[in-house]
């Protein structure tokens, strides 16, 4: 619970707006939506400092210095209690863990938004590649230029109708090793920007289940996640060389959406002085003419 009277120090502007926000929420609450009895008129809305501590099972000194941005030590079972009474959402409640600077990690979705609603985000990068993956990194969505870097649709026709997940095809996929002319230098950055990522989401079951299924099927992916290294996963340079086009070099970015959703957005952007723009040029036209010529006999057969 933390100590109830607190060493006097400066107060901190975060800690503040703890008070405030609890507070404002406070006063949305009317005693009897928590099961208390309505004695009437009250000088001010919603529930009473007294009422949330009892409910919370907090002290009331406790929840008067927290509201005055002064409890510098609540704890994060505190918060959770009093965001139970005061009946706040999700956001609310990672929103009042943020402020008190304690682990505010939200829960995976339980659905994540459909394909055709993040379509626009991957389009709009045309012709440089860009993808959305989840927190797996499985595909959700790309545009024809990833799609085409990344062996996407090779390996969806080889497949089993799984969706295309970076991290097992690098693995796993002849065509994507094809895509990486240093395939055996780049795989620890790989590895070690999935580690990253994945400790956000290590209890859910999707990361270990990949894990295990890559570790048994690659000596190598092993023998790297055995490592435990960690790279930060937001930029980096990426080479690729594609049989149609040849070298393709970019800096990859990677921008998160929110946190709730679990999603990630990654964008290879051309290196200048490089060809690349020539390139994906070139490699638009390509995949283009392909996706036509793909069309022509379900035309014809109608």
């Amino acid at each position: 619970m933390g100590n109830p009277y607190p060493t006097r120090r400066a107060v901190s502007p975060r800690l503040v707006e703890l008070g405030r926000f609890l507070m404002a929420r406070r006063a949305e609450v009317p005693p009897a939506r928590v099961g208390l009895p309505d004695a009437g008129k009250r000088r001010t809305p919603g529930l009473r400092r007294e009422e949330v501590a009892l409910l919370a099972g907090v002290g009331v000194s406790w929840y008067t210095w927290i509201e005055q941005g002064r409890a510098e030590n609540v704890s994060g079972e505190v918060l959770d209690s009093i965001a139970n009474v005061l009946q706040l959402d999700e956001n609310q409640r990672l929103y009042l863990r943020q402020l008190a600077g304690v682990q505010a990690v939200p829960p995976l979705p339980v659905s994540s938004p459909q394909a055709d609603s993040m379509r626009p985000f991957v389009e709009n990068w045309w012709p440089s590649p860009a993808y959305i993956a989840d927190h797996a990194w499985n595909v959700v969505v790309a545009n024809p230029a990833a799609e085409a870097l990344l062996a996407m649709e090779d390996d969806q026709r080889d497949g089993c109708g799984r969706p295309y997940n970076v991290l097992r095809e690098f693995f796993t996929s002849e065509h994507v090793r094809e895509a990486y002319p240093r395939w055996k230098q780049v795989a620890p950055t790989v590895v070690a920007r999935f580690r990253s990522q994945a400790a956000q989401h290590i209890d859910g079951p999707a990361i270990p289940d990949l894990v295990r299924e890559l570790s048994s099927t690659s000596r190598y992916f092993a023998e790297l996640w055995e490592r435990h290294e960690v790279l930060e996963d937001s930029c980096g340079p990426e080479f690729f060389r594609h049989r149609e086009v040849g070298d393709l070099h970019f800096t990859r970015a990677t921008l998160d959406f929110t946190r709730r959703i679990a999603m990630r957005m990654t964008v290879f952007l051309p290196t200048p002085g490089t060809g690349t723009e020539a390139a994906l040029s070139k490699l638009s036209h390509v995949t283009l003419s392909r996706r036509m010529n793909s069309l022509v006999p379900a035309c014809e057969s109608r």
